[in-house]
């Protein structure tokens, strides 16, 4: 039960946190006012990490940025580490 509501969770918060940053890469190119990095590392931090990783890639978008990636990495290996205390611990 918990699985089928964290891949909910990470998948709905990955599609949001990936059109966000869509969205972002749309004003940066008609030069309007765009979303602050804070706000879309707070979307990733929050389980949207997998929809941001994808993202960047896709719309070629802030991967060259290396300070806003290695952010984007470090919540990801949070997530993830996360994840792999709370299977331990379910296991022992």
């Amino acid at each position: 039960m918990l699985a089928k509501i964290a891949i909910i969770y990470y998948l709905g918060l990955s599609v949001l946190t990936a059109a966000m940053l869509g969205f972002d890469k749309r004003q940066a190119r008609l030069g309007r006012p765009r979303a602050r990095e804070h706000t879309l590392h707070s979307f990733e931090l929050l389980g949207g990490w997998p929809g941001a990783l994808i993202a960047t890639r896709a719309f070629n978008h802030k991967h060259r940025k290396r300070g806003y990636m290695y952010t984007l990495y470090a919540f990801a290996l949070l997530h993830v580490i996360f994840w792999l205390v709370l299977l331990w611990l379910a296991t022992a």
